[in-house]
């Protein structure tokens, strides 16, 4: 009876199990189901993930926040500068009344409130509000400075990006030459001897392995030097065998099998840039992510191709866009708000009037005239302060005045240096313009020659050497065309920057 109860317990549990563990997958599929369509929505998304960063970024960055406060701290200054000083209050006792002859004094009560002459406030404000643009200004320059270091670290990855999936192909190439030479060395009509064939094996096994192991474990011993071409095994197996070879094979075996070496060093090359590249993008997207303070493994997204950008027509007119940079009004507001303070000071060289009332309390005393006796006293005041130290106010005002030509000037070797920028980034678009339409023929022409050329090679197996020679210039001419988009879009990212657009 407990041996039937433990065996339906066990074929209940399994039951549940199993139930449970369909509900798990469903969930599972769900669960990536989901997952994939918001991967997918944010790669569709692509040129519209710039955008994304860029407002993740303004709003993240712990830079453009600190700078926001300080705006938001010189805000609040306005309304302190606008202000009258606090009334004065004075309160006094008399521990024994003071006999007057109106009666006894028990106390003094006396209220005074300080004037500024007149404008001193006015000039204040003015200042406070000067000083808070010049905040403002500087949040700005520290905002579009943050734009433009997002967008050309996104074009750093997408460029980095591209260089891979660019030498993937190039790669992808070469092995299709390596075939090739393999295919015309075994079908050679000279012989192969058991050791060039065992030779031919090794190296090409060696070659293989290389690969899947580089690209399987993104090359983790990159110590290999990158011109060394060969595997360890493959050169012993040259060096023990080269002189079997150089008996038993003939002159067009000899012929492949430098090809073959020449191919797969051209591949162990390309499979060390690939490496340092997929090292290099690790890189970029640790940059990328503190501007907009995430975690240094955060994904970053990227489209397949980058839209070369448009140069908004208002850069073009240089001399009334340089005046909008933040940089230049930031100082120009600086020298606003000494002015403002010059003619404070001045305000405070003159005399502060107070206006005020004193109130006696009096006691009533015993054999005096009943028409006085103990009544309290009212009596208005009004108060004038000497501004006799005139070297103090003098010096305030010449401090004032220097500051206010310090920031001009500062304002104009702004506009200077910005002139010089801006001149230097234009030359830089220009040179990015005519790189794209230069490489985009170039690589076209490249890889028409290289087409021609493997073609020729597969019939006749001549001009081996110009057929790597081509795939090398393919492949570079590829590589700076891509450079040449990202130098262009981020030329004008930094057009946009320098005119405060």
């Amino acid at each position: 009876m407990g041996y039937e109860r433990l065996k339906l317990y066990q074929q209940l549990s399994i039951i549940q199990d199993s139930h449970m563990l369909k509900i798990m997958k469903k969930f599972s599929i769900f669960f990536i189901l989901i997952s994939v369509l918001i991967i997918n929505q944010v790669s569709l998304n692509g040129q519209d993930s710039l955008s994304f960063y860029l407002e993740t970024a303004a709003l993240n960055n712990p830079g453009v926040k600190a700078k926001y406060l300080e705006y938001s701290a010189a805000l609040e200054r306005v309304p302190q500068a606008a202000s009258i000083p606090d009334p004065e209050m004075q309160f006094g006792y008399f521990i024994k009344p003071m006999q007057l002859l109106g009666g006894n004094q028990l106390a003094d009560i006396r209220l005074m409130q300080m004037f500024p002459w007149f404008g001193v406030l006015k000039a204040a404000k003015d200042e406070a509000s000067k000083m808070a643009v010049a905040k403002f200004e500087n949040f700005r320059n520290t905002r579009d400075e943050l734009y433009f270091n997002v967008k050309s670290s996104y074009y750093t990855i997408f460029r980095t990006q591209k260089e891979i999936s660019i030498a993937k192909k190039n790669l992808d190439i070469l092995h299709s030459l390596e075939q090739i030479v393999l295919i015309r060395f075994s079908t050679s009509g000279d012989g192969i001897s058991s050791g060039g064939s065992s030779t031919i094996s090794a190296a090409s096994n060696s070659s293989s392995k290389r690969s899947s192991r580089m690209n399987g474990s993104n090359m983790n011993n990159q110590s290999e030097g990158s011109g060394s071409g060969l595997s360890y095994a493959a050169k012993n197996t040259m060096a023990s065998s080269g002189s079997e070879m150089g008996g038993s094979m003939g002159g067009s075996s000899k012929n492949e099998m430098v090809n073959l070496f020449r191919v797969q060093i051209e591949i162990h090359d390309l499979e060390n840039r690939i490496a340092l590249l997929q090292d290099q993008i690790n890189t970029d997207k640790v940059s990328f992510n503190r501007f907009l303070n995430r975690a240094p493994a955060s994904l970053v997204f990227t489209s397949d191709s980058l839209t070369e950008a448009l140069i908004p027509s208002d850069i073009l007119t240089r001399s009334d866009s340089l005046v909008n940079h933040p940089m230049v009004k930031m100082y120009i507001a600086e020298s606003e708000a000494n002015t403002a303070r010059r003619a404070m000071v001045k305000g405070m060289g003159y005399p502060m009037v107070g206006l005020g009332v004193n109130y006696s309390v009096i006691q009533k005393r015993e054999g005096v005239d009943p028409m006085m006796n103990g009544k309290d006293m009212i009596m208005p005041m009004i108060s004038l302060t000497l501004p006799v130290y005139r070297k103090k106010y003098k010096a305030m005002r010449t401090e004032a005045e220097l500051m206010s030509n310090a920031a001009s000037e500062s304002a104009k070797n702004e506009s200077n240096n910005l002139r010089v920028d801006f001149q230097e980034t234009m030359q830089k678009l220009s040179d990015a313009n005519r790189r794209i339409l230069l490489y985009n023929d170039q690589a076209l022409l490249a890889d028409k020659s290289l087409q021609l050329l493997i073609t020729s090679f597969s019939v006749s197996g001549a001009d081996f050497e110009e057929v790597l020679r081509m795939e090398q210039q393919l492949l570079d001419y590829q590589f700076k065309k891509v450079e040449a988009v990202v130098d262009k879009n981020t030329s004008i990212a930094k057009l946009i920057y320098l005119t405060g657009n």
